[in-house]
């Protein structure tokens, strides 16, 4: 079972349609819960791309299109930000469309675990399938970590 991130977009007459989607594997959702409860309290799993990051290595690989991380972080002004089962994921405005229909995954790969962010909805000339290792590194501001290795 994967569980389906939706945010929609506000509309006074008609309908609410889904603007933003992500999937979260139950395996990852069961780490990121477990993680976050380290954290301070509002922190939330930041998904977001850089891009030309690739050059392979890493637990999961890398490309030379978008990669995916992940982080610690508070929402910001303009973040999307969605909810399941009780854990936050914010991802930036620039993110947001290379994250829409993405897919986040905890896999193990070389005796290394670690989460797996993809997009196969991205054209080959960004990036093919897109994907790379969701680090949820650590920075000054959170302390946390939850990426390869973890």
């Amino acid at each position: 079972m994967v569980s389906r991130l939706e945010t929609t977009a506000p509309s006074t007459d008609a309908p609410k349609e889904p603007t933003f989607r992500m999937e979260v594997s139950p395996t990852a959702l069961e780490q990121v819960r477990g993680l976050v409860k380290a954290q301070k309290p509002g922190m939330a799993v930041r998904v977001f791309v850089q891009m030309g990051g690739g050059g392979g290595g890493g637990c999961c690989g890398g490309s030379a299109g978008p990669t995916f991380g992940m982080a610690f972080d508070k929402p910001k002004n303009g973040d999307e930000v969605v909810k399941v089962d009780g854990v936050s994921f914010v991802v930036d405005p620039y993110s947001a469309e290379f994250c829409n229909g993405a897919q986040v995954d905890f896999v193990s790969e070389g005796g290394e675990n670690g989460f797996k962010v993809t997009n196969p909805n991205l054209p080959m000339a960004e990036g093919g399938s897109g994907d790379g290792c969701g680090s949820c590194g650590s920075s000054s501001s959170n302390g946390g970590g939850c990426g390869c290795g973890s």
